[in-house]
C-alpha cells in the first residue's frame, strides 16, 4: 500500500528571517544573561574582599596606637640607660639590670592582611572597579614594606644585643628577674596587652660578669639604639594610619551600606 506523502509548500524568505532573528535573540540574550551573572558574582567577591580589608584596616589602625605607645615607652628607657651610662651605672645596678632587660624585649607592628592576600589570591585587583582604591591600597603596601625594613633591622641589632647581654649580665640575677617577670596578660587572663616594663627591679642584683669598658659601652650602644629607630618606626606608623583612615572612609562611603 502506497504511502503518499503531503508537500509542504516551501517557506517564504520572510520566515526563515524571522526564524534567525529569534534564535539570534535567544543567544545574545543567553549571552547577556550569563555576562549579568558573572558580574553579579564579580561584584559580590570584590564587596566581600573590601569588607575584608575594611576589617583588617580597623585592626590596622588600633595596632598602630599600640605599637606607637610602646615605641615611645621605650624611648624613655633608651634616654634612661643612656643618662645611667654617663653619670657611672656602678651608682644603680639593680637599675642598669632593669633597663638592659626591659630594652630587650620587643614589640612590632604585624599588619594585619588576610583581605588584601584573599583579593591577590582571587585574581588581583582587577575586581576592583574603584582606581583611587587601588592607588591607596598600593601606597599603604609601600608604606608597610618601608615599616617591616625598619623593624627588620631592628631586629637585627636586637640579636645582637641580647647575645651581648649574655656575656655581660650575671645569669643567677637574670633568672630571678625572668621567675618574677610579669605576665604579658590582664588579669582575668581575656585580652592579651603589651606592657613594657615586665622586668621588676632585682632586690640583689649580683656584680656583672664583665665589666670593662669596652663591652658596656658595646652593651649600652646597643640597648639605646631603638631609640632613634622607633622615632623612624613611628613616624611611618603616624602616615599609614592617615592612610587607612582615608581608605577606610573611601571604603565606607562606596561600599558602607554593602558591608
Amino acid at each position: 500500500m502506497e504511502v503518499h506523502h503531503h508537500a509542504h509548500p516551501p517557506k517564504k524568505v520572510s520566515e526563515y528571517f524571522t526564524e534567525f532573528i529569534m534564535l539570534f535573540a535567544a543567544v545574545t540574550l543567553g549571552f547577556f544573561a550569563e555576562n549579568l551573572r558573572e558580574h553579579q558574582i564579580e561584584k559580590h567577591r570584590e564587596i566581600q574582599y573590601l569588607k575584608n580589608i575594611h576589617l583588617d584596616l580597623e585592626r590596622d589602625m588600633s595596632e598602630i596606637d599600640k605599637i606607637v605607645k610602646y615605641n615611645i615607652l621605650k624611648q624613655k628607657l633608651g634616654i634612661q640607660l643612656a643618662n645611667l651610662y654617663a653619670k657611672g651605672y656602678q651608682s644603680d645596678i639593680p637599675q642598669f639590670y632593669y633597663l638592659i632587660k626591659s630594652l630587650a624585649l620587643r614589640s612590632y607592628f604585624q599588619h594585619s592582611k588576610n583581605g588584601i592576600d584573599q583579593l591577590k589570591n582571587a585574581g588581583g585587583l582587577r575586581l576592583i572597579e574603584n582606581d583611587e582604591i587601588i592607588k591607596q591600597l598600593q601606597l599603604i603596601e609601600i608604606r608597610i614594606a618601608n615599616i617591616d625594613a625598619l623593624q627588620e633591622s631592628m631586629d637585627q641589632n636586637l640579636l645582637y644585643f641580647r647575645m651581648k647581654t649574655g656575656c655581660v649580665l650575671d645569669a643567677y640575677t637574670v633568672w630571678e628577674m625572668n621567675q618574677k617577670q610579669l605576665l604579658n596578660y590582664s588579669p582575668n587572663g581575656s585580652e592579651k596587652q603589651r606592657y613594657l616594663n615586665r622586668f621588676e627591679l632585682p632586690e640583689n642584683a649580683r656584680p656583672l660578669k664583665h665589666n670593662n669598658p669596652e663591652d658596656i659601652n658595646e652593651l649600652v650602644n646597643l640597648g639605646i639604639a631603638p631609640v632613634n629607630s622607633t622615632r623612624y618606626i613611628n613616624g611611618h606608623l603616624g602616615q599609614l594610619k592617615a592612610q587607612c583612615i582615608a581608605l577606610n572612609k573611601l571604603l565606607m562611603d562606596t561600599y558602607g551600606s554593602d558591608f
